[in-house]
């Protein structure tokens, strides 16, 4: 349940209550601020080896490589008016990847010579003066990368080539540096590097590296996340997109951002190329973010998906300044304002509600006031409450993406009507790009939370919310074939635990739905129900799960309704899954089958003035003495409201089953 304020929750249980619903639009993308970018500069550079950094000062300094020169830009205060086309030659022994950082008035600029060394450029006044010295001797980089550690006087440079890294710390007060290198991954082991990105966030570096693996039963490329912690060490990648090596697909020259002062609606951002060399070849900008509130390491990423028609064989670069998100590559520059927009206030204009089967809203247009819709997949948070004695008071009951819209007219009538999708909604509208699996590595629900996470919901594990030992402690194989819907996808996995899955605004949450669930509200009483229907059901009698354990010896465990079957009623059901490869893990899924049936057996509806702090699959008691029912537990299994300025209605319909 929700917690309200004693004055909301009065207010819902008198006799004579007054609503009050409220709904504003966000250009969000499940809680992060969309981006709009523009560009601000088009040249003829040709695309190769590049960069992107800002100074103390503001200024963007830019690196690019052509041939085996090395250039570098200076542009202060840049704007749409700044003149991004002009370059100065910084050496003329460049041979392949660069890197570039900074921070207060310290710029400093990497570089791989022809010689086969690592290089640096750097200068301590704005870039207005430069010295140059060799780096460090490791030879055969492939890609690098670099930014500054924190806000003293440390500068790391990432260098990549097959198979190893090298993390070069430079001491910017006296030059000095220190090597740590990485040999790979166990896990995962590497070949080539396809380029790298990294940013500062407190305590380490975040890093997305581009790479091909070694891999059973076959080899991938992808994109894989890894950080360098604060004792500069080089923690295990983790992948999070991969292709089968064969099908011309590879995914390279990443680059990653999330600014120092990142505002709420703000998290690391993910730039990428899909390049793919069969017919109609093409080399295409991804972008995608990690989900609202979750870390960079917890494997919560959106989708990556295309944002700017242009063709970009290396990628884009990455950075952020007080007010604009910016991309670069030679021949371009963009940016995007960070502040988010005013939310557009519907409230004024409702007419009715109704979140049944999904959120729709009817406004008033008459004014026109709307002839200009919101943006399609703008998020809507809704809000129900009452007029209280402490003024008007509403929680928010969740969010909604904007999915179409209807205009309706008749003699002096002009009505816009928002289709909205909810958690549910935008899951039957992703499907798997790609053969996405797990084979035994992941609990249910970690892969839960990377599924979900594609359509930008965080899996959370909210105090007091119970979940199965099933959850954390079975890894199933687990394989999502291209083009499953995410619908489809979550009825196979959640099918292998007993708990539901809550979608709750930006977040979901699993539930395990136990029978000595306490009661967390009572109605009938100081709360009344309108209407009421009650029913009960013959429930399955006798579940059985079968696996095989590590020796491919049949586990067989049954699930029992001994009440039931006492009356003669013998209802079966039975699953087979070899995952399951122990007793426990057997029981378990016995046990969820006869739960899972249990809970359907038992049913009805009440009809109630709306309690806003009603959650999904909350126990609750009901008393209806019109039906004889007194103090009885039932799990509120759906909830419709419904609100009409119109019929002056304002209800709520909760669906019931089995405690």
């Amino acid at each position: 349940m929700r917690t309200l304020s004693s004055t909301l929750l009065a207010a819902q249980k008198k006799p004579d209550r007054l609503p009050y619903v409220e709904a504003k639009v966000y250009d969000f993308d499940q809680g992060i601020k969309r981006l709009s970018w523009t560009r601000l500069y088009t040249g003829s550079e040709p695309d190769n080896h590049h960069g992107l950094s800002f100074d103390g000062e503001g200024s963007m300094h830019r690196i690019r490589v052509d041939g085996s020169s090395l250039y570098r830009q200076k542009v202060a205060s840049p704007g749409e008016a700044s003149d991004y086309s002009q370059w100065i030659q910084l050496a003329d022994n460049c041979q392949g990847p660069c890197a570039i950082a900074a921070y207060g008035a310290k710029v400093y600029i990497f570089y791989r010579t022809t010689g086969n060394v690592l290089w640096k450029y750097y200068s301590h006044d704005h870039g207005d003066t430069w010295s140059n010295a060799q780096l460090v001797s490791y030879t055969d980089v492939l890609s690098m990368a670099a930014c500054w550690w924190g806000t003293g006087n440390i500068v790391v440079c990432f260098a990549f080539k097959a198979g190893q890294q090298n993390g070069i710390v430079i001491d910017t007060t006296d030059q000095s540096t220190g090597e740590h290198t990485w040999l790979g991954s166990v896990l995962h082991p590497g070949g080539d590097n396809f380029g790298a990105g990294c940013y500062y966030t407190p305590d380490h570096i975040d890093l997305v590296v581009a790479a091909w693996e070694s891999g059973d039963p076959y080899n991938l490329y992808g994109l894989y996340r890894q950080q360098f912690d604060n004792t500069y060490t080089f923690t295990d990648v983790d992948p999070f997109i991969t292709a089968p090596e064969g099908e011309g697909i590879t995914y390279e020259f990443p680059d990653c951002h999330k600014p120092a002062a990142a505002e709420d609606y703000e998290n690391t951002l993910i730039v990428g190329v899909e390049k793919f060399t069969g017919t109609t070849a093409y080399t295409r900008p991804l972008i995608c973010h990690a989900v609202r509130e979750s870390d960079f390491y917890s494997m919560a990423f959106t989708e990556p998906k295309p944002f700017l028609n242009i063709s970009s064989a290396y990628g884009l670069r990455l950075q952020s300044t007080a007010d604009y998100w910016w991309l670069e590559r030679p021949d371009g520059v963009w940016r995007s304002p960070r502040a988010a927009a005013t939310p557009l206030d519907l409230t004024p204009d409702i007419i009715s509600i109704s979140t049944s089967p999904t959120l729709t809203i009817e406004l008033d247009n008459s004014k026109a006031q709307y002839a200009t819709t919101p943006e399609r997949r703008s998020e809507i948070a809704l809000k129900l409450g009452y007029k209280t004695t402490a003024g008007n008071e509403a929680v928010e009951v969740g969010r909604y993406w904007l999915d179409s819209w209807e205009y309706s007219s008749s003699p002096n009538i002009s009505v816009l009507k928002l289709f909205c999708l909810d958690g549910q909604g935008l899951a039957s509208q992703w499907s798997s790009r790609f053969l996405m699996r797990w084979p035994a590595n992941k609990t249910v629900w970690e892969i839960i939370q990377e599924i979900i996470c594609r359509w930008g919901i965080n899996l959370t594990s909210p105090a007091g919310i119970p979940r199965s030992s099933a959850v954390d402690n079975l890894y199933p194989d687990f394989t999502l074939q291209p083009g499953t819907a995410g619908d489809s996808a979550l009825r196979r996995i959640l099918a292998f635990i007993p708990d539901s899955l809550v979608f709750d605004g930006n977040e979901a949450y699993v539930k395990d739905l136990r029978a000595d669930e306490e009661s967390s509200y009572s109605y009938g009483a100081d709360h009344v129900i309108l209407q009421g229907e009650y029913r009960q059901a013959v429930p399955l009698t006798r579940a059985r799960a079968i696996g095989r354990d590590v020796d491919d010896n049949r586990i067989v465990e049954d699930a029992f309704d001994w009440t039931n079957l006492q009356l003669g009623i013998d209802i079966f059901s039975q699953d087979y899954d070899p995952n399951l490869q122990s007793a426990a893990r057997a029981q378990e899924r016995a046990d969820a089958i006869l739960r899972k049936e249990s809970l359907r057996a038992q049913g009805g509806q009440i009809v109630i003035p709306p309690n806003v702090a009603q959650e999904l699959y909350d126990v609750i008691t009901v008393t209806d003495k019109r039906c004889g029912i007194s103090n009885k537990k039932y799990r509120v299994m759906d909830i419709d409201v419904n609100y009409s300025l119109r019929e002056w209605q304002y209800r709520q319909t909760l669906t019931l089953g089995a405690p």
